[in-house]
């Protein structure tokens, strides 16, 4: 959920109220307590379709977008 949310520049509270209430912008899924989202919907969301994109590039560009270029979490 963290990397979705920097993905589509929500705060993470802002990520899960709107994952409660539905609005979230792509679909989740409840595993437990967690709520997960897969990598084509999430790409989806952000209007990017059918591109091959290697995960460590998404993690990269997560990354720079949110200021932390050194280290992920």
């Amino acid at each position: 959920m963290r990397m979705a949310a920097d993905a589509l520049s929500l705060g993470l509270s802002t990520a899960y109220k709107r994952a409660r209430s539905g609005e979230f912008p792509c679909p989740l899924r409840k595993v437990g307590r967690r709520y997960v989202v897969r990598l084509t919907d999430l790409m989806r969301a952000l209007g990017i379709q059918d591109v091959r994109v290697h995960y460590d590039d998404f993690e990269a560009g997560a990354r720079i977008a949110r200021g932390r270029s050194d280290t992920w979490y």
